[in-house]
């Protein structure tokens, strides 16, 4: 049987005209044309390795709160705005050598490029140029563009891990942005950060099951007569292994993954303890100060969980303040002074703690149920350097 090797040529034409397209389609993204995940990493190995003599510099940039402008514009303005920060990063790559790009997922993008000159250079040009991410796409909300950098130490390290470096800064970034577009580098003190932090995490559960939380007791005085007033609840970490650990290493930790909740309750609950054993012993009282977090105000019921406390400790509701942070207010401010109205129903004495700190107006100080305001002190210090504060002390 003859074979017609022209139409044999068109067949097989076709097939590698078809496999072209199936690989063009997983390596370049659809939408931005960029390389994608897999393509982009697999690049960045092949550049390091060809030039392993030379320094490299890996960028992560995504849109933050993307999900929002998804949600309030719709999905056909997300993807315009995905296009718009991949070509403003191929115009950024035009004044870095031998540049790299691609869209590794969503909202994320990478680049890598040779780093020339020291990082205070590479600093100074980020500077120069980091509006130019932010600029000129719309001006009906704040856009902001988060990168995380990561100079490459090790030419043959893990594509993977150089990116999980640059992931760490862009973390950092965010908790510390405060303006239009950001970007920061990563140090071995990040992954130092993650590693403690995971280990209080493990370690969290444990603690407050073996008691290892102590509640002490910090005096409140009158100025004037010195006489014991009231005290704070304070609470400390007596590691079986570290010793004291200060509040400032495990609170932030704990108010992130949501365990601070369960501190809070362990803390109110020995705060009742204290009173009713000075109720027992015929000792004069005085009132405990307790800490209430934002995320106890969004706890179910929380003012029938205070009622019983008091209840199974036979504690009277006016010996146990409850302190609440003036930035707490802030988020859902009329949701919040709802829900602290009815702890104050209930009998307990609101302190707003840290009034000073978080510019909440006076018209909606004047709107929340609060018995004591507790100023900050950065609020007085250097006070008489601004008249302006007596005017305000006298309105409060």
């Amino acid at each position: 049987m003859s074979v017609d090797i022209a139409v044999e040529n068109e067949n097989l034409k076709n097939k590698l005209n078809a496999y072209e397209e199936i690989i063009k389609k997983h390596e370049i993204d659809s939408l931005t044309e960029l390389y994608s995940r897999q393509k982009f990493f697999s690049e960045i190995r092949r550049t390091l390795d060809a030039d392993s003599d030379k320094r490299f510099i890996f960028m992560r940039f995504d849109i933050d709160h993307f999900q929002l402008i998804n949600s309030f514009f719709g999905l056909e303005e997300g993807d315009k705005l995905l296009q718009y920060l991949a070509f403003k990063i191929r115009q950024f790559s035009l004044i870095l050598p031998s540049c790299i790009i691609g869209r590794i997922e969503g909202d994320i993008f990478g680049l890598c490029c040779q780093l020339n000159g020291s990082l205070t250079m590479l600093q100074a040009m980020m500077q120069q140029n980091i509006q130019s991410f932010v600029g000129g796409y719309r001006a009906d909300y704040e856009l902001r563009i988060i990168i995380g950098i990561y100079p490459i130490e090790d030419n043959s390290m893990a594509v993977e891990s150089i990116y999980s470096k640059a992931v760490l800064a862009s973390k950092k970034c965010k908790e510390s942005a405060t303006g239009g577009g950001y970007f920061a580098f990563y140090d071995e003190s990040m992954s130092e950060t993650i590693v403690k932090n995971q280990r209080i995490t493990n370690q969290m559960n444990v603690a407050l099951k073996e008691n290892q939380f102590e509640v002490v007791l910090q005096p409140k005085c009158h100025l004037q007569t010195g006489k014991l007033i009231g005290a704070e609840a304070l609470v400390r970490w007596k590691h079986p292994e570290n010793g004291y650990l200060p509040p400032s290493e495990f609170i932030p930790v704990f108010e992130k993954n949501g365990f601070i909740s369960k501190l809070d309750e362990y803390v109110w609950s020995k705060a009742c303890e204290y009173i009713r054993s000075w109720i027992d012993n015929g000792f004069d009282l005085i009132p405990i100060s307790v800490n209430v977090s934002r995320c106890d105000l969004r706890t179910q019921n929380l003012p029938a969980k205070f009622a019983q406390m008091l209840d199974k400790y036979g504690v009277p509701a006016k010996y146990l303040h409850l302190e609440i942070t003036e930035s707490a207010y802030m988020e859902d401010a009329q949701v919040i002074i709802k829900e602290v109205q009815r702890l104050k129903d209930i009998g307990l004495h609101i302190e707003m703690d840290d009034f000073g700190t978080a510019y909440s107006s006076l018209n909606m100080l004047n709107e929340m149920p609060i018995d004591t305001l507790k100023l900050d002190m950065s609020f007085i210090r250097n006070y008489e350097k601004s008249p302006g504060k007596d005017v305000i002390l006298s309105f409060v």
